[in-house]
């Protein structure tokens, strides 16, 4: 049994967090699929890996991006689950999906019985095709410890002034995206690694990366490089913070207290 203070947390590709603590669990922008029109996955496909009470499930999406919000993905998922969405995509979510839809952005939060979810803001492209657009943020889930989820976001100095008001104990961030040229308004390696300093976070793992890449390229290079270019640039900008690259099939928990965040290694789930 994991004490009270302690949050178990699951890569599962992309930028699919699991987290669970006391209970409760988390997941954000599910992806759970093999194939996304022309963007074919490697490796292993994770099972969604929850099981029990959905209505103790809380599914965080950042924006609707088709990576991000997969329509597949979430009916996979428990029909009793809530999903929350940023502004201008709950109408939207609701007629398509059997979950409950909770919009809520920047400036408002949502509490369970041991969590408490806050938006915040990120700078990223918020149009789906053929037309949609809805707000983008990331998420702030406090949980035991403190965690960051940044979506897709560029970098950007109120970044700081985030980290300030929350405290974080671990900043989930992309490194990099799903084809060999990274597109705008996403962090690379280095802009990742600035953010964690900006941040002021005790402990990161690099997300959206590795899980996802187009048909018919020869140069695989960007599916493994960017986290381990993010933990070089990370010791030069944030030398104080821990940086832990996860494999799909890890699950390790974060201890969060007297100012430190330790992870610990632990069965897959």
């Amino acid at each position: 049994m994991w004490h009270d203070d302690t949050l178990a947390l699951r890569w599962m590709g992309h930028s699919t967090v699991l987290l669970q603590h006391r209970g409760e669990t988390i997941i954000t922008d599910p992806f759970f699929r093999t194939r996304l029109y022309h963007l074919r996955r490697m490796g292993k496909l994770p099972e969604p890996g929850f099981e029990g009470d959905g209505r103790r499930l809380l599914i965080l999406i950042s924006h609707v991006h088709h990576d991000h919000l997969d329509f597949p993905s979430l009916r996979r998922l428990h029909a009793h689950a809530t999903v929350v969405v940023p502004p201008g995509a709950g109408q939207y979510l609701a007629a398509r999906i059997p979950q409950t839809v909770v919009e809520i952005g920047v400036g408002q939060e949502l509490r369970t019985e041991h969590m408490r979810v806050i938006p915040v803001e990120a700078l990223h492209g918020g149009r789906r095709w053929p037309g949609f657009r809805a707000d983008v943020q990331g998420y702030v889930i406090h949980a035991g410890a403190t965690v960051y989820f940044a979506g897709d976001t560029k970098l950007f100095p109120h970044m700081e002034d985030m980290g300030q008001r929350h405290d974080i104990d671990l900043a989930l961030l992309p490194v990099w995206g799903h084809s060999p040229r990274l597109g705008k308004n996403h962090m690379n390696p280095m802009d990742a690694a600035k953010a964690l300093a900006l941040i002021g976070a005790r402990s990161a793992v690099p997300i959206h990366w590795g899980t996802i890449r187009p048909m018919g390229i020869r140069d695989h290079s960007f599916m493994w490089r960017p986290p381990h270019e993010f933990v070089l640039h990370a010791s030069v900008f944030a030398p104080r913070a821990t940086v832990r690259i996860l494999k799909t099939s890890d699950e390790v928990v974060i201890r969060a207290g007297s100012g430190l965040c330790r992870f610990d290694q632990r069965a897959a789930m």
